[in-house]
């Protein structure tokens, strides 16, 4: 059985899951349907969201996130957060 905080780690999934979260913290759902959209530049996120972004994806998929090494750049639109959540569970796959 998987526990809450151990992520399946397929792309699909964690693509999915990472949306989810997104959206749930944004309360928009446009968050799923427009991968480019500027998430800072729009206002859906701000520095209190995003520390709830980090939260979340530490619990969902057991990563440290640390607000030191955050790069709001890399979290700019949807898209762009997905795959630096992927990139940082393939890292820590291979650590």
């Amino acid at each position: 059985m998987m526990r809450a905080n151990e992520a399946q780690t397929d792309p699909g999934s964690v693509r999915l899951r990472t949306l989810e979260i997104l959206q749930q913290v944004t309360g928009d759902a446009d968050v799923l349907t427009d991968p480019d959209l500027q998430l800072y530049g729009s206002g859906l996120l701000d520095s209190l969201a995003t520390v709830s972004l980090i939260v979340a994806f530490e619990d969902a998929f057991g990563l440290v996130i640390s607000p030191a090494e955050f790069d709001r750049e890399a979290w700019a639109t949807p898209q762009m957060l997905v795959a630096d959540i992927e990139r940082r569970l393939s890292e820590g796959a291979a650590a």
